[in-house]
């Protein structure tokens, strides 16, 4: 998909890229920390599915403390962990990403982050964001996965626990390199 994720673009040949379902643990952003341990069988129309009580105990294995990079983050209680599984597209043969993929729900139009907590606990912080406050309110009320998106209101933006999402798309966007006034890392969240 486009950058914005507002239209389709030309897909890529399946033997110039895999995927990689990685975590990144103790945080919410960075580089993932943990190996592919999903492998999800993919059908002919690219669909597929992931069983995520078959991974759960390599998960939990994985788990690190937390440790936000983004110091406006909390954790409470402190020793709650999260993980968030974050797939990446690289080379067939190499290391280098040839998209950046970020779960989609096509009718909310919203991108999504699949996180898992290993006990009821709240993320919270406040920042701003262009010109607009942005505030972290995730709660759980006990160890699970969990679906967050970032809203918006004329107030402020906020990224807190969504519903399930009826469909759900793993988008495709350019990777961040091939953006102009873009490098490496993002600078949006």
């Amino acid at each position: 998909m486009t950058e914005d994720l507002s239209q389709e673009r030309a897909a890529l040949a399946p033997e110039r890229f895999r995927l990689l379902f990685a975590y990144v643990a103790g945080d919410l952003y960075g580089a993932p920390t943990t190996g592919d341990f999903v492998h999800p069988a993919f059908s002919a129309d690219n669909s597929f599915v992931i069983d995520l009580n078959r991974t759960h105990n390599a998960l939990l294995a994985s788990l690190e403390p937390t440790d936000f990079r983004l110091s406006f983050l909390h954790m409470d209680p402190p020793e709650a962990r999260v993980a968030r599984l974050a797939p990446r597209m690289l080379q067939a043969d190499g290391i280098e990403e040839v998209g950046q993929l970020e779960w989609f729900d096509p009718e909310s139009r919203r991108e999504l982050l699949l996180l898992y907590l290993d006990r009821p606990a709240n993320i919270t912080g406040r920042t701003m964001t262009g010109g607009r406050p942005l505030r972290y309110a995730i709660r759980t009320v006990r160890a699970d996965y969990v679906w967050v998106a970032r809203q918006s209101s004329a107030a402020e933006d906020v990224y807190a626990v969504v519903p399930r999402p009826a469909h759900l798309l793993l988008a495709v966007k350019p990777p961040l390199e091939s953006r102009p006034g873009l490098g490496l890392g993002r600078s949006d969240h």
